[in-house]
């Protein structure tokens, strides 16, 4: 949680919980905090994916872009997604998803916009508006 001397400052943002979809604000230059409505530890940090990843989980607070060289194995919970390479499971975006012509999805997809050049894959179901707090 910012200080009341960074909220008073200005020095503070807003950000919605990955686990539990509650608003919060947070210092600025903060890199991850705990939830205080679920108590879950929040990534706040963007990545910038040019290799292989795989893990079980994939969140953050911030954005994502994944590179031609990128490739993900993992169900992904992003505010903003570019995806230049390979996404291999399900994705949950809070506002948009670029998918661009070298890009390719492979996995359910729920966003709030969506955009897919020529030559792009996405191979999955399709939720597009705003995000329901209730789906998982």
């Amino acid at each position: 949680m910012p200080t009341a001397k960074n909220l008073i400052s200005g020095k503070s943002k807003q950000v919605v919980c990955t686990h539990c979809d509650q608003p919060m604000d947070v210092g600025s230059r903060a890199m991850s905090v705990f939830c205080p409505n679920c108590k879950k530890r929040l990534i706040l940090e963007d990545f910038k994916i040019k290799t292989y990843y795989a893990v079980r989980d994939f969140s953050t607070c911030g954005d994502i872009v994944v590179e031609k060289k990128g490739h993900i194995v993992a169900p992904i919970r992003v505010s903003n997604l570019m995806v230049k390479g390979k996404i291999q499971g399900d994705v949950r975006a809070r506002g948009r998803v670029d998918i661009k012509k070298t890009g390719s999805v492979k996995g359910d997809l729920e966003a709030q916009v969506l955009h897919i050049e020529n030559g792009a894959v996405l191979e999955g179901f399709l939720r597009i508006g705003p995000i329901d707090s209730e789906t998982p």
